[in-house]
């Protein structure tokens, strides 16, 4: 899972049932938007590094609910 591909209703779905808080909400929503993970990271006001460990924890909690 690579690539985050979600339809809205998917997206809105994960949200909810991964029990994502307002910045992990974010960083779903553009990541699924293609930003680069450098945009995403100065967006944010973030090292990538940081952004790496969100994106982390995103994927892993993702997958217990899928």
């Amino acid at each position: 899972m690579s690539k985050f591909n979600f339809t809205k209703d998917e997206y809105e779905y994960l949200v909810e049932k991964c029990m994502f808080n307002e910045e992990m909400a974010l960083i779903l929503e553009l990541l699924i938007k293609n930003y680069s993970r450098t945009q995403i990271a100065m967006k944010l006001n973030i090292s990538e590094s940081t952004l790496d460990k969100r994106i982390h924890y995103i994927k892993k909690k993702i997958l217990r609910v899928l």
